[in-house]
């Protein structure tokens, strides 16, 4: 099989691999589509400390089961059915995963960071990360389901009851997964961006107002909940002045070291500020189930280009260096 392997930092290679056989437990997945991540690209330049060379990365994945160990092909799912993979692998016996927080696991692994992922024809996967795809929903709208369901877990750290006016930071992929599912939980919808292309997309997804995060005024205090899938220090700012009193702060982008809030405007405001990681099974559910209630031309808008497997390696430098240009940029990995 075809296969993009990350051979150390900054060394990228496509090579041929023998198919690999599923042990117990395990189905063999034919990749159709292979989203690439931000964090694949920090991965890339060595920026991501679980990883080890070489590997396969690729964990935002949808394909067809092609093989099932034989102890386990009498369960839920058969071969040839359409799948999309939540790519976290958990214990299941912690108290964390008995109690329903198994995305922070201390045995918590991912598929194409501690083990070989997607961006290949064919990878291995544990049965229980599978999801069936809903019959009316095309490869194209499912391939969005991971990064949707970060999207799903992070409103459901919410604890305000407030519903009326929700600011989101940041109309990268997530960004724009959280504009998604909040249009369906507040009144309002307000998406703070610098990049002409993000902003567009926010627009044809329906925000009710998109603004530069750098430059545009806005009115102090109005926000009840603010999503940052940025976190940096000038998001952080921002957060602080948008956001109400009594208001709450998701942080969703994953912040370097030195980024935080200072603890004055927390206790002056008394705001709620509550952090979230990837996500659970119950979320990527839902965020099948919301795809199969979005409007195609919701995710058209985000995914900006699909490559071929043999032309990954580029696929991912432009994704890296296009950000003018490039939203979500997919492998096919049937060509």
């Amino acid at each position: 099989m075809i296969c993009n392997v990350l051979e150390n930092i900054n060394t990228l290679a496509i090579e041929e691999r023998p198919i690999p056989n599923p042990s117990r437990g395990q189905a063999r997945i034919r990749t159709t589509l292979a989203g690439i991540c931000g964090s694949d690209i920090h991965a890339l330049h060595g920026l991501q400390p679980s990883l080890s060379f070489p590997t396969v990365m690729g964990h935002e994945l949808v394909g067809v089961v092609d093989a099932i160990a034989a102890s386990e092909s009498d369960g839920e799912f058969q071969i040839g059915d359409r799948v999309a993979i939540d790519p976290s692998f958990r214990c299941g016996k912690c108290e964390l995963c008995i109690s329903g927080k198994e995305n922070v696991c201390e045995e918590l692994r991912v598929l194409g960071v501690h083990c070989d992922g997607g961006f290949a024809e064919y990878f291995l996967c544990d049965l229980g990360m599978l999801h069936k795809i809903p019959d009316s929903l095309r490869f194209e709208e499912a391939v969005f389901s991971e990064p949707l369901s970060i999207a799903m877990h992070a409103i459901s750290r919410m604890t305000s009851n407030t519903r009326k006016k929700a600011a989101i930071i940041g109309a990268g992929p997530i960004g724009l997964a959280l504009l998604i599912a909040l249009k369906e939980v507040f009144e309002e919808v307000i998406v703070f961006e610098v990049l002409e292309n993000r902003k567009s997309a926010a627009h044809v997804i329906g925000a009710e107002l998109v603004l530069d995060s750098l430059g545009d005024n806005y009115p102090l205090e109005d926000i009840d909940v603010v999503f940052d899938s940025v976190s940096t220090p000038s998001t952080v700012t921002l957060t602080e002045q948008i956001i109400r009193r009594g208001g709450e702060v998701i942080i969703v982008g994953m912040a370097k070291p030195e980024v935080g809030f200072k603890l004055l405007p927390i206790l002056k405001k008394e705001l709620s500020v509550r952090g979230t990681r990837m996500t659970r099974r119950e979320d990527f559910k839902s965020a099948l189930e919301l795809l199969v209630r979005t409007d195609p031309k919701s995710i058209q808008a985000i995914i900006t280009g699909y490559w071929g497997l043999t032309d990954s390696i580029e696929a991912i430098r432009h994704a890296e260096t296009h950000t003018e240009t490039c939203i979500k940029e997919v492998l096919d990995c049937r060509r």
